[in-house]
């Protein structure tokens, strides 16, 4: 009998998780398999047992991380604890760099024996660098979701594999005019897609700023239509959104869509307004033009730039090399620079076939491979 313990942070890593559990089920009989989590409902519905559900502890900058500081170290005893009596074959971290970093260090120190694998590591390459020896020195396999990462890290003395994204088999297949009729989008409108944020923080700082966006172009375009997604970690979007619009008398009409439209929005949309993070590899896959935009803590932006290590913060404009995607990052948040930025795009002729024509190119500079079958092959050779 073989034992399996994953540990996602996030929605995103929940579902590549699950994915490449799929994948090992495939390998491995399940009768032959013992899956146990820190996880959501996508591994909960692959058939792993969830120690902890994830959901509590999205998060993101150092302030974050200090308020939920008693939580993750509370859990931090607890996993280890359970670490004790399930005593895994293999310990899988996904993403979540802040506690999974801290949590492979201790678990290669108590369990030597556990073979620990990090599939999507942090980004590294783009600030934090000194995170790396951490890999090199704890993990047995590292396994990378972009194409540059396998030379970055083996040049540092990391045994890491780039095995492909799992972005791209997740992708879906839909017919842009009949979701745009099922939204209600006729030919006269414009959609714009905003996307404020997985995260309570994203959402305190980044909403306001769309919201107020929204309102300007409204106003000088209202066969515009402004339809916003929302995260399944985001419980109270709809009132926070109520309660702006009635505060600041705002005349645009939001319609937000239900957790698990993501896909659909980001591939109908003329435009976008994304919070950075995973979800732009997902837009430029979906080829659907964009202004990437981040505002925050300004301690956790100082350190930031204390830290950073490129003048990019996008996916798409990390794998192409160029700033091909607007990037809106803190100050330049506003409502205003969203505003232009937007009208340029939409009313300069050939602004946004040129933008998609770049977008085309970060498909291309990844590798078919199917990420989640490539990683369940590399791990399922450590038994």
């Amino acid at each position: 009998m073989y034992k399996i313990f994953f540990v996602c942070g996030e929605t995103s890593g929940d579902m590549h998780a699950a994915h490449l559990v799929n994948e090992l089920y495939k390998i491995i009989s399940p009768n032959q398999l013992i899956i146990k989590a820190i996880g959501g409902n996508y591994l909960k519905a692959s058939g792993v047992e969830l120690f902890f559900n994830c959901k509590h502890l999205a998060s993101m900058g150092l302030t974050e991380v200090i308020k939920n500081l008693s939580l993750y170290l509370g859990l931090e005893r607890e996993l280890l604890f359970e670490l004790i009596s399930f005593n895994p074959d293999i310990l899988v971290f996904v993403d979540f760099p802040g506690f999974n970093l801290r949590l492979l260090k201790k678990v290669k120190q108590q369990f030597p024996n556990t073979k620990t694998v990090y599939y999507l590591p942090p980004q590294v390459w783009a600030w934090n660098e000194g995170r790396t020896k951490i890999l090199a020195k704890y993990c047995d396999l590292v396994l990378c979701g972009l194409p540059f990462e396998e030379e970055f890290h083996r040049k540092r003395g990391v045994n890491a594999f780039y095995v492909g994204n799992p972005i791209l088999s997740e992708l879906e297949n839909f017919d842009r005019e009949t979701i745009r009729q099922e939204l209600g989008i006729t030919t006269k409108n414009t959609l714009i897609g905003l996307f404020p944020g997985s995260r309570e923080s994203e959402i305190h700082y980044m909403l306001s700023v769309l919201l107020n966006a929204s309102e300007r172009l409204f106003k000088a375009y209202p066969n515009y239509k402004f339809m916003i997604a929302q995260a399944p970690t985001i419980s109270n979007l709809e009132e926070k959104i109520n309660g702006f619009t009635k505060k600041n008398n705002l005349l645009t009409k939001f319609k937000i869509l239900p957790p698990g439209n993501n896909h659909k929005l980001l591939y109908a949309s003329d435009f976008l307004w994304l919070t950075s993070g995973t979800v732009t590899l997902e837009a430029a896959l979906y080829e659907t033009p964009m202004i990437l935009g981040y505002k925050g803590n300004q301690i956790n932006y100082f350190l930031y730039l204390l830290l950073k290590k490129i003048n990019m913060i996008g996916l798409p404009n990390i794998i192409l090399g160029e700033k091909v995607v607007p990037e809106l990052i803190q100050n330049e948040a506003t409502p205003e620079n969203y505003y232009q930025i937007t009208k340029e795009c939409l009313e300069v002729h050939g602004h946004l076939e040129l933008m998609k024509k770049s977008l085309k190119k970060v498909k291309e500079k990844l590798t078919t491979n199917n990420a989640s079958k490539e990683a369940a092959l590399r791990i399922s050779k450590l038994f």
